[in-house]
């Protein structure tokens, strides 16, 4: 069975829309920079948390580079069918566990469709009823208690060479930010480079207890962290028009600051760089980029170019 029809069989049409809309918006510049940067790339490590059905499209510059090493998170360990064709340069490995924040033994409650589980509890409140069409509650209900042992972000992390940045997609149904909270050893030290976590921007979210956006940006920038770019996701609407519905939740992107970055070893600010291009922040790429000698000097002695990598991004904005 192709990829294709497996993702059709097993997810709901508004998810597969949503994917679409970010191969489509992600694809248009990254692949164009890709060949002259991905070759040359540090030592990375990126976790994705909540690594149902594909690897995060958003980050092929560091898919495409054989010095990734790329940490699939995923209880449900039947959705990480991909890794079986695994095709891309960075070199997979797959954690099979659920995490939390202080890890250990946690109720999972397994939606009817399986990419919306969670350690939260599905529930609609009164101020959502209204607005809660067959398609959700099908894709939430009915669900499964489960109980299943966890890790912490940090036990993953661990797994990372002790010299790799790291960089961290969250996915896991309104836990993200406690889970966030787990690596704080590693935020203290500066390892992680780059964020990019789904957040509910619902007054009651569907998932009980999620953390809030405003939590989210305010512990980020604690860590030394700054908000770059947000996807906002609206509901889909229960008519099929095309009317305009109300904000259900955002991807959100955080990056370390440039003056703390500046102070890390070149392959942090590299993958910084990566970072911003995974996004097409074009024009912070290129600050970065010429700002920073030892970023050229990188890529000119592992047989980069950087008069070409340079001119392609500004060729790009």
């Amino acid at each position: 069975m192709s990829f294709k029809k497996l993702l059709a069989d097993k997810l709901p049409s508004f998810v597969i829309d949503s994917l679409k809309k970010v191969l489509r918006k992600d694809f248009k510049n990254i692949t164009k920079v890709s060949e002259l940067v991905s070759p040359y790339l540090p030592q990375v490590t990126c976790i994705d948390v909540g690594a149902s059905y594909y690897p995060h499209v958003k980050w092929h510059l560091f898919l495409n580079s054989e010095n990734t090493q790329w940490i699939a998170v995923e209880p449900n360990a039947e959705n990480l069918f991909y890794v079986d064709d695994w095709k891309n340069p960075a070199k997979i490995q797959t954690v099979e566990t659920g995490l939390s924040q202080a890890g250990g033994p946690q109720t999972l409650y397994v939606t009817n469709i399986d990419s919306g589980s969670s350690l939260l509890e599905p529930v609609i409140h009164g101020g959502m009823e209204h607005r809660i069409n067959e398609s959700l509650k099908d894709y939430l209900f009915p669900f499964e208690r489960v109980i299943i042992d966890t890790l912490t972000i940090a036990d993953v992390m661990k797994l990372a060479p002790v010299d790799n940045p790291i960089i961290v997609k969250l996915d896991t149904q309104g836990t993200e930010l406690s889970i966030l909270r787990g690596a704080k050893k590693y935020f203290s030290a500066s390892r992680v480079v780059g964020v990019e976590m789904e957040s509910t921007l619902l007054a009651q979210p569907l998932m009980n207890g999620s953390a809030k956006f405003w939590e989210a940006c305010e512990y980020l920038e604690e860590q030394g962290f700054e908000l770059i770019d947000i996807n906002v996701i609206r509901a889909p609407s229960k008519t099929k028009a095309k009317a305009k519905t109300y904000l259900n939740e955002c991807d959100a992107v955080f990056a370390l600051r440039r003056d703390i970055a500046a102070l890390l070893p070149t392959s942090h600010r590299i993958a910084l760089l990566s970072f911003y291009l995974s996004y097409d922040l074009l024009e912070e790429a290129i600050s970065i980029f010429e700002d920073d000698t030892e970023i050229q000097s990188f890529f000119a002695s592992n047989g980069g170019n950087p008069e070409v990598i340079l001119a392609t991004m500004k060729r790009l904005t």
